[in-house]
């Protein structure tokens, strides 16, 4: 492994654990056993080191992600494999993304915010498949669905901040919709044969509801 590789891996391994704002670039030097000097020799200042470090996560992410993802059968699967990766997402990066949200923001827009939006469009794929392979409802709306599933099981929202990273203004029209689609699928999922069928007779039409 290259001195620039295993910084970047021991800067990750640091952040992940304790946080970026908590870790020194003496401690990264001190861990990798060189000096500060050699350091700065591979990295210009500690936010270019940040950037790399957040580079190799997303990448980290995606692999683990593709693998499983390429051997899925059919759409379920899919969500299911996605359902667990964004899990392990929220839990494992949430130190990163807040020192991110608070402290280098440019790096969250950059890097995280492409992530996100990669993961909504493998959502909206799965579902818009699932729908081809006649295993989703024909009525959900895969864009509103797909932005909903990845903010809730990867926490890129108010887990974090304030702030919702999906892209474009908020629109409440929008934000309505969402919810009303979201309630419908919880409200079908305990309800009757009779109920399913009414639930999804009026959600061909969802201005009626």
């Amino acid at each position: 492994m290259e001195l620039k590789e295993r910084i970047v891996d021991t800067a990750l391994r640091l952040f992940t654990d304790l946080g970026i704002k908590s870790v020194r670039m003496d401690d990264i030097a001190s861990v990798c056993g060189i000096s500060k000097r050699t350091l700065y020799e591979q990295f210009t200042d500690r936010e270019h080191l940040v950037r790399q470090a957040i580079e190799t996560y997303v990448k980290q992410q995606e692999a683990m992600l593709v693998g499983p993802m390429s051997r899925a059968e059919n759409a379920i699967d899919e969500m299911w494999i996605m359902s667990g990766h964004g899990t392990e997402f929220k839990t494992s990066a949430r130190n990163l993304m807040i020192d991110l949200l608070r402290f280098y923001p440019q790096i969250f827009e950059d890097i995280v915010r492409k992530y996100y939006e990669q993961i909504v469009a493998c959502s909206e794929a799965c579902l818009r498949r699932g729908k081809e392979q006649g295993m989703f409802l024909g009525w959900i709306d895969e864009t509103i669905m797909a932005r909903g599933f990845t903010r809730y099981l990867y926490g890129l929202h108010r887990d974090f901040s304030e702030r919702i990273i999906a892209a474009g203004p908020v629109n409440e029209s929008s934000q309505l919709d969402e919810m009303r689609m979201l309630m419908m699928l919880f409200v079908r999922g305990i309800t009757t044969d009779e109920g399913r069928a009414y639930i999804d007779a009026k959600m061909k039409d969802r201005k009626q509801l």
